[in-house]
């Protein structure tokens, strides 16, 4: 991720050796450092500095002024700054008052995790960045109004020669706009592809559910914003499961013993926190917030209640549970029946078919009929229903035709269908990216200087 802006960080905490240990890991990072020992010093340093503050990390137990009461008060002096709170205990009443006074972007725990920290701080200065993005963009907006304004009070022959120009500039600012969106889209893309690059089953788990589920809002007759929405909420719905044990994360939830649950519980409560600090993102943190509630109102965190949970995320519970109990099956159909009638009883053996991959998706087609009106919303059940068995060539992971080329023959606005490695594992384009000439370029390149898949598979649609 390459950053546009300079950037200026302050930290904040009592205790010296924790701020030479932030500042030696953000020496790589070209950022201006500052420091203060205290709550005032720091918000004394807010009240002289001459330069846009980008982020402020402070530490929570300070004397005479904590950092959830710092932070209350940097917020006052600089809005548009990120705020981390970096606390050494679990303290959730402190937390809260720094989440709702402060407006704290994350909390992070000491000890932290050096990567995990560079990566939160990355995301939260591309955020500050797009934040500015917006204002450049409000701002030129404005003037053209102003600009509008002056004309009309001109002669009509002046109005008559500066209407082409109007509108050739009305023009450039939708394209403008329109780049960002595309931007902003392709962003979400870029963070989804880090964690399939860190975990790629988990990665390529949560791009089937964003998939999945953007298809059944096709078939909702949704539009093209809301579809988004759905997709970037399928993306990163399980973001609050990360950093909990790979054996927790393969659990069915009847199988969890009391504190495994209570873990999971958290996790949409987690995923909406990590998603908020973003202002794009507040629809889809709440849907991310509601996608395990239930439609007889027995879910979480809320136990909200038929029409009252978002159809989104009614949507993405479906389409996340579909996924996760497709890829969970055994291969071999005795094991497959086996499992079967741990979900639907003895009906189980009433499914006729040796083929496992027909005999997968029948069973679980039933145990989705199954929990209707329970779990799930009907009529999204029936919708999902509908999809596999339209589509005949049970694609629905990518819900897309494709063909297998040679790298000679991209060209731009092609989009992949599977995504492109290098040959040790490492992800160079997520499936879903778009190409343009500047890509093809540097991949065409790359593959004569290190091992790189010859072909890949591009969508006909």
């Amino acid at each position: 991720m390459t950053l546009m802006y300079e950037h200026s960080i302050l930290l904040v905490d009592d205790e010296q050796s924790i701020t030479r240990s932030l500042q030696r890991l953000f020496r790589k990072e070209k950022y201006q450092i500052l420091t203060a020992s205290s709550g005032q010093e720091g918000l004394d340093i807010l009240s002289t500095f001459d330069k846009p503050l980008s982020l402020i990390i402070s530490d929570q137990r300070m004397p005479e002024m904590t950092g959830a009461q710092f932070l209350e008060k940097a917020r006052v002096l600089t809005p548009d700054t990120n705020r981390f709170l970096l606390t050494g205990y679990s303290d959730v009443k402190d937390i809260l008052d720094a989440v709702n006074k402060g407006e704290i972007h994350r909390y992070l725990t000491k000890p932290w995790d050096d990567d995990d920290l560079l990566f939160q701080v990355r995301n939260a200065l591309e955020a500050y960045e797009l934040k500015a993005e917006n204002r450049r963009l409000n701002a030129l907006t404005a003037q053209q109004n102003d600009a509008l304004t002056e004309l009309n009070q001109n002669l009509e022959k002046k109005i008559q020669e500066r209407t082409l120009e109007i509108l050739l500039k009305s023009q450039a600012l939708e394209e403008a706009n329109t780049s960002l969106e595309r931007s902003f889209v392709d962003t979400i893309r870029l963070l989804s592809s880090t964690i399939e690059t860190l975990n790629p089953r988990f990665g390529s788990y949560l791009n089937s559910v964003a998939q999945l589920a953007k298809r059944i809002g096709q078939g909702f007759g949704l539009d093209k914003q809301e579809q988004d929405q759905i997709e970037i909420a399928g993306l990163f719905h399980d973001i609050g499961l990360l950093g909990l044990p790979q054996t927790l994360l393969q659990k069915d939830v009847d199988d969890m013993v009391e504190s495994e649950l209570k873990l999971f519980k958290q996790h949409p409560i987690i995923g909406q926190i990590c998603l908020q600090p973003v202002e794009r993102m507040d629809a889809v943190s709440a849907i991310v917030f509601s996608h395990h509630e239930n439609y007889d109102g027995s879910g979480f965190p809320s136990r909200l209640k038929g029409e009252q949970i978002p159809l989104a995320a009614r949507i993405i519970h479906v389409a996340a549970d579909y996924t996760g109990l497709i890829w969970k099956w055994p291969k071999d159909v005795i094991a497959i029946r086996q499992w079967a009638i741990k979900y639907l009883g003895h009906s189980a053996i009433n499914i006729v078919t040796e083929n496992p991959q027909v005999l997968v998706r029948e069973i679980t087609k039933e145990i989705l009929f199954s929990r209707a009106n329970h779990q799930y919303d009907p009529l999204v059940v029936n919708k999902l229903v509908q999809i596999l068995e339209d589509d005949q060539e049970n694609d629905w992971k990518l819900g897309e035709k494709s063909i297998s080329i040679s790298l000679s023959f991209l060209k731009p606005g092609m989009k992949l269908t599977r995504e492109l490695r290098v040959n040790d594992g490492r992800l160079l384009l997520a499936r879903g990216s778009v190409l343009n000439a500047t890509t093809i370029f540097s991949i065409q390149k790359l593959s004569k200087t290190i091992l790189i898949e010859k072909r890949v598979d591009i969508s006909v649609d």
